[in-house]
This record gives C-alpha cells, structure tokens and sequence, in this order.
C-alpha cells in the first residue's frame, strides 16, 4: 500500500512519545476520518465524536499495529466500528424510550391503580430487559425487534434479513432462548 500522506515517520516518532508527532497524526486521521463519519452519520456531533473515540483508540493502540502500511485500513476499521457502536445504541435507547413511553401512557390512563412502588419495579424490569437484549449479538437483536417490536410475520423477517421463514422462526427461537439465559443470569 502506497503512503500517500508521509504517515510512516510520524508513526515511529510517535510511538516514540513525540507529541508533536502524535499531533500531526492525529491531525491527518482527523482529515481522513472526519468526511466519512460525517458521510456514514450525516449528523457533525456523531461524526466528531466518532473521530474522537477513533484516535483515542489509535493512541492506546499504536504499539499493537504491526504493519505500518496498514495503518490507514487500521484506522478506518476502528472508525466503523465506533459508527456501529452508536449506532446499536441509537437504536436501544428508542427501543427503551418506545416502551418507556408505553409505560407512562398506561401510567397515566390508570394512575390511581398503579402505585409508585409498581411503577419503579417495572421501570427496573424494562432496564434489565433492555440490558439483556443489548448483551445479544446483532442478529439476534435484530430478529427480536422484527419480531417482536415492528410486529412482522416470519414471511416479512425472512425478506428482510435473505433468509428462508423456516431459518426465520429458527433464529427468532434462538434469540428467545439467549434471551432467556441473559434473565435468568440477572436473577
């Protein structure tokens, strides 16, 4: 791979505790980093958050790349796993939200039959719930959410993840019993 940005010195140096290096670094993965976390998000906190957690990442971890000419595929597959990391959360905290409000609408319907003990209990239960879902690997959040959030039958599940119902029901019963064990590992 060609080094089209000077980087391989200012790697050495840096790993040598030169700031001014670890600077200019940083500098460039900021310019390289920036454009695509700003492309992938389309939101200029997220992207800049991105980039932060990227080079704090790239800081603790100069001294495990091995390669130097593989620094930039390095970076940006940091750089996606960070977008992804916000993105999963994106998501579980409207999943929280979204049943959080459901809470409050019935609360608020009923609110001389639920008392605030009640209320607390099944606020905890929600945030054990969510909690447990967000230890599942992605797919299998994903098929609970189909399943179980948007409402979707097998048929719509399996369209949307390329997969066959059968497989569908299959990976919807596998994430229940993952389900299953995260709960009762949390009792």
């Amino acid at each position: 791979m060609i080094d089209d940005s000077g980087i391989i010195p200012f790697l050495a140096a840096a790993r040598s505790g030169d700031r001014v290096a670890m600077g200019r670094l940083a500098g460039l993965v900021w310019d390289r980093v920036y454009p695509f976390a700003l492309r992938t998000t389309l939101d200029h906190n997220a992207a800049e958050d991105v980039v932060q957690e990227t080079l704090l990442a790239m800081i603790c971890g100069l001294g495990v790349l091995r390669d130097d000419c593989r620094f930039w595929p390095w970076i940006y597959r940091i750089a996606w796993s960070k977008i992804q990391d916000r993105l999963r959360d994106r998501r579980l905290r409207s999943l929280y939200e979204r049943a959080r409000l459901r809470g409050r609408n019935v609360e608020d319907d009923a609110r001389s039959d639920i008392d605030p003990l009640e209320a607390q209990v099944r606020e905890e239960t929600l945030r054990e719930f969510f909690s447990a879902i967000a230890r599942l690997n992605r797919q299998q959040r994903d098929i609970l959410h189909l399943r179980y959030f948007e409402d979707l039958p097998y048929t719509e599940i399996a369209s949307r993840t390329r997969t066959t119902p059968e497989k569908a029901r299959v990976h919807s019963h596998r994430a229940k019993e993952s389900l299953k064990k995260q709960l009762a590992c949390r009792v």
